[in-house]
């Protein structure tokens, strides 16, 4: 299965990660598969699962995200996300801080896609539009945006929560914008003519959900509050 930095969901940058976990436990559960990571760079997935690919499948994946067009298939919504600005918290920077990007640097991820405007673009037509740094991991970013080399980012809901429950203290560090800009589903992505069908992702996901196995993992990572698998499972 491919992967490419997005934590919480996956990252080299953190102890462990949801997919990560999530591997671990399709492979306890089952022994028809053998669930192999294999690490991508983002603008990489697309020729990942693809005929001559690598992978048969990613894991918490919107299919907004380029996939258009492309022989995929998706299971069930497993996530809702929402994405925002941030930046550092100064005195007297308040909410006013988010209003324009015009002469801020931000900071964005190569191969990420974004929708700060209502229009989805990639990472490099993000740099073409604004003041843009690119870098490879959002990690990175939220360094760079406490060391103060970048003016202000996008993050998602989700990291700012599994953050929040390891204890680290980006929150009392940053100022969070009040405002969503992009709201997306996340589900796992099955390329065709694979040895993994999506009928078969999607079977495996609902079993482990009624046995209870993935909110215990979403709870793990304080994630709880975005999951609307269930939703699915009961169609």
């Amino acid at each position: 299965m491919a992967a490419y930095d997005y934590p919480p969901y996956f990252s080299m940058g953190l102890e462990t990660d949801v997919t990560r976990e999530l591997i671990q436990i399709l492979n306890d559960y089952q022994d028809t598969y053998d669930f192999q990571l294999q690490v991508i760079p983002p603008n990489g997935r697309y020729q990942a699962l693809s005929e001559t690919g690598c992978c048969d499948v990613i894991f918490f994946e919107s299919e907004e995200w380029g996939w258009e067009g492309r022989a995929v298939e998706s299971t069930i919504p497993l996530i809702r996300g929402r994405e925002r600005f941030v930046a550092k918290r100064i005195p007297g920077r308040t909410q006013a801080f988010f209003e324009t990007l015009e002469n801020k640097t931000v900071g964005a991820v190569k191969g990420y896609h974004y929708n700060f405007n209502g229009t989805e673009q990639t990472a490099d037509q993000l740099n073409q539009s604004y003041r843009a740094y690119l870098s490879h991991s959002a990690l990175t970013n939220l360094r760079m945006l406490m060391g103060g080399r970048i003016d202000i980012m996008p993050i998602n809901d989700e990291l700012l929560s599994a953050l929040q429950n390891a204890g680290e203290q980006y929150q009392k560090d940053l100022l969070v914008s009040d405002k969503v800009f992009d709201d997306y589903m996340l589900s796992m992505i099955v390329g065709h003519n694979k040895r993994l069908t999506q009928e078969t992702m999607q079977q495996l996901v609902r079993e482990l959900a009624r046995q209870g196995h993935i909110d215990q993992l979403l709870q793990r990572f304080n994630l709880s509050r975005f999951q609307v698998y269930r939703i699915g499972l009961r169609r």
